[in-house]
């Protein structure tokens, strides 16, 4: 970026068979976020950030309106090998979600390759799934390797590294291709990536990104040291402003801001913080 200032993003909506997903922050080669304000207004985001499609994350609003795919990413060695892509370590937070909603994240433990092969061939996958309640505020950590779905009546904000490899298990009946073999290779099936619900979430460092949650009432002030940060609006509505710019902050609205700025927060609301 030349001219460094806060952008705000019109999403790339993507629809799906089970709802639809909005790419809220996206450089992806399959889903841009377009600028929507300043001298780079409508603009690509690949287009106006110096690392282009390479941009480490992104962020997304998913509403799943029906269960999703029962399905699992590669990690970073396993795609760059297959699919010349990065990996895909992901997490949720639960904007909204109907009452009694559940999710599958992981399966049954003492499972190895060759004992889910055989239950995928007698067709019995759903008994090994591991399914968990789900309610508003919950989060949800999705490292590769990790089997899941999200069940139908969600919506979530997702962070994810910036990748868009995903490995179909299983599809609840609908003809739609699955991918086997490659998703029997890619699974942690000892949980050593230790996925699962965060109770009482704050903040999750991973190794690719580090998300945060924030409660706003008054102002918070803060300075960009890292490449980047953004703001996904949970809830409520606010302004954030620096020295040249004043701009709303709206409920489920994302915001990227570059290297280098100082900023203040002012309202009252809920965010999702991610960095690198």
């Amino acid at each position: 970026m030349k001219e460094k200032y806060i952008l705000k993003l019109k999403p790339f909506l993507s629809e799906k068979i089970w709802g639809w997903e909005k790419w809220m922050l996206s450089s992806h080669k399959y889903g841009n976020a377009v600028v929507d304000n300043g001298i780079y207004k409508g603009k690509k985001l690949s287009e106006v950030l110096e690392n282009g499609d390479d941009f480490p994350i992104l962020i997304k609003i998913i509403n799943a309106e029906k269960t999703l795919s029962v399905q699992v990413h590669p990690d970073d060695e396993y795609a760059m090998k297959n699919e010349n892509s990065k990996g895909k370590t992901e997490c949720w937070y639960v904007l909204e979600a109907d009452e009694g909603a559940t999710l599958v994240s992981g399966i049954k433990k003492g499972l190895d390759k060759e004992s889910l092969s055989k239950i995928i061939n007698d067709n019995k996958i759903e008994e090994c799934l591991e399914f968990i309640d789900i309610k508003k505020g919950d989060f949800i950590y999705i490292p590769s390797g990790t089997v899941h779905a999200i069940g139908g009546g969600i919506k979530v904000i997702e962070v994810q590294q910036n990748s868009n490899i995903t490995y179909r298990l299983y599809d609840w009946g609908r003809d739609r291709e699955v991918h086997i073999e490659k998703s029997i290779d890619v699974i942690d099936y000892e949980g050593k990536n230790k996925g699962g619900k965060i109770e009482n979430f704050s903040k999750l460092e991973t190794p690719y990104f580090t998300v945060e949650k924030l409660d706003i009432n008054d102002k918070y002030r803060c300075k960009v040291t890292e490449e980047f940060h953004s703001y996904t609006v949970i809830e409520g509505e606010g302004t954030i402003k620096t020295d040249s710019q004043l701009l709303k902050l709206n409920k489920e609205e994302t915001i990227y801001i570059p290297k280098g700025i100082e900023y203040d927060i002012e309202g009252k609301l809920k965010l999702i913080k991610a960095v690198v």
